[in-house]
């Protein structure tokens, strides 16, 4: 229940919560955070088109105990409630894989990133840039954008830093620490390659995430990659040779960004790097569908169709608003 009425798989496809790949038979997607949430809805999918599947994707790390134990509730949940309908979890990391194959879930290692349109990023604008770092990320301490050293805040671009209420005391911080680094908010996905043009290098901080877009929205911009170690599965379709690894401290942040500085790398191979990254997890995806559905899907929906707008929602809403009126999708 919400506000009162009962959720549907359709109000959930409006709100972007979930994703219908196939209509016959039923295959849908959803992060693991809406299917734990809203368990039933999916249930009553599953049982309303046999023979279909649920698809998982991870959002938020699956390593830990407690992440693993949680979506592994939701999934033996599930099963009892559908008499034992299909989930598959797609994982970004083999570690991901491994703890969730142990308790009992059936797994694959399909790299979310790699479900990104890369028709939608391109490397843009010449030689001329005037910032040494960009981070796209939301103002929130696991992002630790404290990590950057203050003396570099006129040649750092913050991305995407919007602030939730209950993390205005870290905003506030943030911006004082960084008063000459430039902060944009919010922006348009469009306008995502435009304004990585201007900037030299990507930087990927936290310890504790999912996949992160961002790593792969820079890579497929053209900009190389200063990254910390984490949980989650970022690094699994980061290009070796385009990514300086450093420790979680200023000065090994400050070197990383220097390095790229100093070394700048052609754009169009690092992106060109990242998809042969990708490649094959794409390709694991297309066999996966092929297997549910009997067709090859070729392309997937940019991100799976979930959460993030882009300019192919409206399409992808349309064709799921489409199917429903059919009938050919529970409701």
């Amino acid at each position: 229940m919400k506000n009162g009425s009962v959720e549907s798989m359709e109000s959930l496809v409006e709100k972007r919560m979930a994703c219908v790949l196939c209509a016959r038979p039923g295959v849908v997607v959803a992060y693991e955070s809406d299917f734990i949430k809203r368990r039933e809805v999916f249930e009553a999918f599953a049982r309303a088109n046999p023979g279909g599947c649920v698809l998982v994707q991870l959002g938020w790390e699956c390593e830990t105990p407690e992440s693993v134990g949680r979506l592994a509730a939701a999934a033996a949940a599930f099963r009892e409630g559908t008499g034992g309908a299909r989930l598959v979890t797609m994982c970004n990391s083999a570690a991901e894989m491994e703890a969730l194959g142990k308790a009992g879930m059936e797994t694959r290692w399909i790299h979310q990133n790699a479900l990104m349109d890369e028709r939608r990023f391109r490397p843009m604008g010449g030689g001329n840039r005037p910032f040494d770092a960009a981070y796209i990320a939301r103002l929130t301490p696991f992002k630790r954008h404290g990590l950057v050293p203050a003396e570099l805040a006129p040649r750092l671009l913050f991305l995407g830093a919007g602030v939730r209420a209950s993390e205005r005391g870290y905003a506030d911080e943030m911006h004082a620490k960084y008063p000459a680094a430039r902060w944009v908010e919010a922006f348009s996905g469009s306008k995502i390659s435009c304004l990585l043009a201007r900037a030299k290098c990507g930087l990927a901080l936290s310890a504790v995430e999912g996949a992160c877009f961002a790593s792969a929205e820079y890579l497929l911009s053209g900009l190389p990659v200063v990254d910390t170690p984490s949980i989650g599965g970022r690094d699994v379709v980061m290009p070796d040779e385009y990514v300086r690894r450093v420790e979680p401290e200023p000065n090994a942040i400050a070197a990383g960004i220097a390095h790229w500085v100093a070394h700048r790398p052609d754009p169009w191979k690092v992106r060109a790097a990242f998809l042969a990254k990708a490649a094959p997890h794409r390709e694991k995806y297309r066999q996966l569908m092929k297997e549910l559905t009997g067709h090859d899907c070729r392309r997937p929906p940019h991100k799976l169709g979930l959460r993030t707008p882009h300019p192919g929602v409206a399409c992808t809403l349309a064709i799921q608003a489409y199917l429903f009126a059919k009938g050919l999708a529970a409701r």
